[in-house]
């Protein structure tokens, strides 16, 4: 893992931010481990990625995962505290993209990937389809090829419990890919799942760590002159120390 000090991170998050909402994992992850073929990242498991994404969260941040979700039944916010280690699944080999043996279902033969960042990209590219459309063309995207009896098929005609076997053994082969956390609501009783995002989760931790680090910056420069680099050096306990001389 690269060296992740302030201004590295700092320079990280305004890369990222240019990027589309779906490439800012990747350039993260870019960042922290420049070792590795940019290429690669995209090519990933969904699963594998969000493996490494995990490993950054506990980098910069710790192993401690603050949400707020509201209560779908009632509208009761409920903040919840999880951990990386809680919801972590056995991740997809990051070389693993295609599970092996074909699938076999009702006559049909299909040869598939598994989903990556690069087609999830692809299938945001045209947000004018609705969202059934959207994950069609994600299987698209990954099934090589169809054959029904022998014979090339057409992936239009697949029928939906070929579909779904096609999904169920996507998420068996990669079940990192698709996080989900199941919450009971304390105020009514309701018990509901929520999908947790770690890409979006640890761009809202980064973000927030970022305006308050500039803010901090903002301060000290003026009160004292220092400039950016030398500010950020300080680290961050020394920072707060002088900004609250600062406002005593």
């Amino acid at each position: 893992m690269n060296t992740l000090t302030a201004q590295g991170v700092l320079l990280a998050w305004e890369h990222a931010q240019r990027e589309h909402p779906l490439m800012r994992s990747q350039a993260l992850l870019r960042a922290a481990w420049p070792e590795v073929d940019a290429s690669e990242w995209g090519a990933m498991p969904l699963g594998a990625r969000d493996a490494w994404l995990f490993r950054l969260q506990e980098a910069l941040f710790g192993p401690e995962l603050d949400t707020v979700v509201a209560c779908p039944s009632c509208g009761e916010p409920l903040q919840t505290r999880l951990s990386t280690a809680d919801l972590q699944a056995p991740a997809a080999d990051a070389g693993a993209r295609h599970p092996g043996a074909p699938l076999r279902c009702e006559g049909y033969e299909l040869d598939y990937r598994l989903p990556c960042g690069d087609d999830l990209l692809a299938v945001a590219a045209t947000p004018d389809q609705p969202a059934d459309n959207a994950a069609h063309r994600l299987l698209q995207r990954c099934v090589l090829e169809a054959r029904h009896d022998g014979a090339a098929a057409s992936l239009d005609a697949l029928p939906p419990a070929v579909i779904d076997d096609l999904q169920a053994a996507m998420a068996q082969a990669d079940p990192g890919a698709d996080t989900s956390v199941a919450l009971a609501c304390p105020a009514c009783g309701h018990g509901f799942e929520r999908r947790f995002d770690i890409g979006a989760y640890l761009w809202e931790e980064l973000d927030d760590w970022a305006q308050h680090t500039l803010a901090e910056v903002h301060v000290l420069a003026g009160a004292y002159g220092w400039s950016e680099s030398q500010i950020l050096a300080l680290g961050a306990a020394r920072r707060a120390h002088y900004i609250a001389l600062v406002q005593a």
